[in-house]
């Protein structure tokens, strides 16, 4: 099953003039961990797919944007500055970087966000919440704004700042999360706050664009006395709608639109899954759980593929004890909500990143990096290859945090360690 067009096309709005292959953004062109690219290979040899190059970076978890030869990923030394770099895809060779100074360090250090690339600037958050426009031809900041300065009352979420960036036309959505401040728009450009909304709680998830009811809307889940969905005009900033429907205590996961009437939203932290219906009548809206699961994917969205989804039905709760492990694994779902199939323990693949392209799964497993491409069909789980791209000790099995969301460009597979980005050649 296909996004609608007409989602398609809002997702895409912010991205323009930019070629078909690039990945320009979390989660990619149409922000859905999809790709259109063809021509990708199904099977490894012995000895694995062939690694392009290697790049040492800093601890993190920040992901790769692509556009033409340039990778932006953002990075952070420890104590000390948040850096965005780029990269060439062709060597994984340093062109330039951009550094800001920025003290202190959050829990699991490090990176977080990706960036938002235009075709002149470049958009990111630093982990304590700075915000830059920097210019793809001078390499310097257009703007930079510290949400703190701008909204005392901005508080950080318990890990840091760890959302992306989002454009829809020329507002840049920012989220302070204060008391008061809850979500914001600002004049890409210049940085001009254009309207904001109150306090919605905080979030480690991303905004994203939706449409329901033929308004275009960024959605987004939160936590806290005032959490829950919320959904705003992108232009305006009025709110459109607000739900209690689906709660999470440390919301990560984006939730994502199945078609014109319905959201799945998902995360970890024993929250689960739920679908929603979300309709229109008259001037306001109507949110209704349709069915629910106590299966959930801690840290990367589902992915909706003919009429299915499919995620990493893996979290905190999933690693104590191998019972437990047995519960969650790659799992397939109807869109009725009935469960087709589930991996479990055999194989777990952790809190990994999933991208979908040329009729292939692509996984990264969360805990070792290892590369798997996987058939998805709803009769059952199909592997089609698997290589330990990190050269990782397999017989401990560990957690590594392998967690950083991937990127695919022109047959370049990104796949990010805690200090190292790979580049994985998917085309012959």
């Amino acid at each position: 099953m296909k996004i609608p067009l007409l989602f398609t096309a809002v997702a895409s709005l912010s991205i323009t003039a930019l070629q078909a292959e690039d990945w320009p953004q979390f989660l990619g062109p149409r922000a859905d961990a999809t790709s259109t690219e063809t021509g990708l290979i199904k099977s490894f040899p012995k000895k694995g797919p062939e690694i392009l190059w290697k790049a040492n970076l800093e601890s993190g978890f920040g992901g790769a944007a692509v556009v033409g030869d340039e990778i932006y990923i953002a990075d952070r030394v420890a104590q000390e500055k948040d850096m965005l770099l780029c990269l060439s895809l062709k060597d994984g060779k340093e062109k330039w970087r951009y550094e800001s100074s920025s003290e202190g360090e959050p829990s699991f250090p490090g990176s977080r966000s990706v960036p938002t690339v235009e075709q002149d600037a470049v958009y990111t958050l630093g982990t304590f919440g700075e915000v830059f426009r920097i210019n793809r031809k001078t390499h310097k900041a257009d703007w930079k704004i510290k949400l703190k300065d701008r909204y005392p009352d901005a508080k950080a979420p318990h890990w840091g700042y760890a959302q992306c960036t989002l454009i829809v036309g020329d507002v840049l959505i920012v989220m302070p999360f204060g008391e008061d401040t809850g979500i914001a728009g600002w004049d890409k450009k210049t940085g001009k706050e254009l309207w904001k909304s109150g306090g919605i709680g905080n979030t480690h998830s991303s905004p994203v664009v939706m449409e329901f009811g033929g308004e275009q809307q960024v959605v987004l889940l939160t936590t806290g006395e005032n959490g829950g969905l919320h959904s705003y005009n992108p232009k305006t900033g009025e709110k459109l709608w607000s739900s209690k429907a689906y709660q999470n205590q440390i919301p990560i996961t984006i939730p994502i639109q199945i078609d014109e009437k319905r959201i799945f939203a998902s995360g970890g932290y024993k929250a689960g899954s739920k679908m929603l219906s979300v309709e229109k009548s008259g001037d306001s809206y109507e949110v209704k759980e349709l069915w629910s699961t106590k299966k959930g994917t801690q840290i990367h969205p589902p992915l909706l593929i003919e009429k299915h989804l499919y995620f990493l039905a893996n979290e905190n709760a999933n690693y104590k004890g191998k019972t437990r492990r047995k519960k969650g694994g790659l799992v397939c779902y109807t869109l009725d909500g009935k469960e087709k199939w589930s991996t479990g323990n055999d194989p777990f693949m952790g809190r990994g990143a999933t991208l979908h392209a040329d009729g292939m799964l692509i996984i990264q497993d969360g805990d070792t990096g290892e590369l798997r491409l996987v058939n998805p069909s709803s009769a059952g789980f199909k592997e089609m290859a698997k290589a330990n791209i990190f050269d990782v000790d397999l017989s401990q099995r560990n957690d590594l945090r392998f967690w950083s969301p991937l990127a695919l460009s022109n047959g370049h597979l990104l796949m990010r360690g805690q200090k190292t980005l790979v580049c994985v050649k998917l085309k012959k």
